[in-house]
């Protein structure tokens, strides 16, 4: 497979990235610490809680997080499934083969067929119908949950199921970007779920460059611009995919974004059997995966947050082999067996590490 690379993401989208490679300049230091101030605001979106922690100078830093929780809100508003008027659902649900977007769904879209091409397939945006299939097919909460810890373990390892044969793959999408069209068959549906979050906190932090350090937090997919005065870094703990109460380990993050994908949360019953959400595109149906949780750190939460779903979906062995052959990336892997494996560059980057779980002391989360 071809890796992904940061590079790769800045030369396909139209938003100015925030990459090493790209030469940001740091946020200005002063000679007068006390000037800086933190500044916060928590919202819901997403089907999730958000943070947003900016330090800054800068007299319109609160009205600027203010503006983060909009993008949030405008962006749901765009690339929900579960909304009946998002413009994703009318793109889901338009009878011709052309479909005229706005610039958010359009570029959102192209990302997630990069990442498709990118990973071989093994993201692949298009799996929308499999979802519905395997239980998916309304919001979370509304689902009939399983939640013991016990039958997670147990039931994580089974026999391969039997490929179902699925009419369309992320082959089957055309873009026109001078246009901004986008060209599917009728009956081809889109989740982005896989990515959209994630692809929304980059463009989040794209927003607060330049104003000083600031950590945007969407549920674990986040991105840390450079630090706190003082500090070596953004104190995030990961949490611990069976017992949420707890954590795993704890990373320092200086101008690096994280994600976390996991089957361990979102998970349900189907004919009195537990279902989860992260589909194998190889089969159609629920990967079977012997990974609980996949962290990973990259230089852009998008980027992250589809390689922490492929990793998760090839497995423990398979999936840190992935990862450490990917430039600039690393990972972190959950086990069935309740243990933790990750890649050779993450160990500068932890502060501690427990598989069985301690209790988060205030962090940056």
């Amino acid at each position: 497979m071809e890796a992904v690379t940061a590079a790769a993401v800045v030369d396909r989208g139209d938003h100015k990235m925030i990459t090493a490679a790209q030469g940001v300049t740091a946020p200005p230091e002063t000679d007068t610490p006390s000037r800086w101030r933190w500044f916060n605001r928590t919202f819901r979106a997403m089907n999730t809680q958000v943070y947003a922690q900016l330090v800054s100078d800068s007299k319109h830093a609160g009205n600027l997080l203010t503006e983060v929780e909009r993008l949030f809100a405008a962006y749901e508003q765009r690339l929900s499934r579960f909304r009946p008027d998002s413009e994703l659902t009318r793109l889901n649900s338009n009878e011709t083969d052309t479909f005229r977007a706005t610039s958010i769904l359009f570029n959102a879209v192209a990302t997630a067929l990069w990442a498709a091409e990118q990973t071989g397939g093994l993201y692949d945006p298009t799996i929308l119908a499999d979802l519905e299939q395997a239980g998916y097919d309304r919001s979370f909460e509304q689902l009939s949950r399983s939640d013991s810890p016990d039958q997670l373990i147990s039931q994580t390892v089974a026999a391969q199921p039997a490929r179902r044969r699925r009419l369309y793959t992320y082959r089957s999408l055309e873009l026109n970007r001078a246009r901004h069209e986008i060209y599917k068959p009728a009956g081809l549906r889109l989740d982005l779920g896989g990515i959209g979050k994630g692809w929304t906190v980059d463009r989040a932090a794209d927003t607060l460059q330049g104003l000083g350090p600031f950590l945007i937090n969407a549920g674990g997919d986040l991105f840390a611009y450079h630090s706190p005065p003082g500090r070596c870094g953004w104190t995030i703990d990961l949490v611990h995919p069976l017992q949420p109460d707890l954590s795993i380990a704890r990373l320092q993050l200086h101008h690096r974004a994280l994600a976390t994908s996991t089957i361990a949360k979102r998970r349900w019953l189907r004919d009195d059997r537990p279902m989860h959400h992260l589909i194998d595109p190889r089969t159609g149906q629920p990967a079977q995966t012997d990974a609980l949780s996949v962290s990973v750190v990259a230089d852009r939460t998008a980027v992250a947050e589809v390689l922490a779903k492929v990793a998760l979906i090839l497995g423990v062995e398979a999936g840190l082999a992935y990862l450490e052959r990917l430039p600039g990336i690393e990972g972190l892997i959950f086990t069935d067996q309740a243990t933790v494996v990750y890649t050779a560059g993450l160990e500068p980057l932890l502060s501690q590490l427990d598989p069985a779980g301690y209790a988060s002391m205030e962090n940056d989360q």
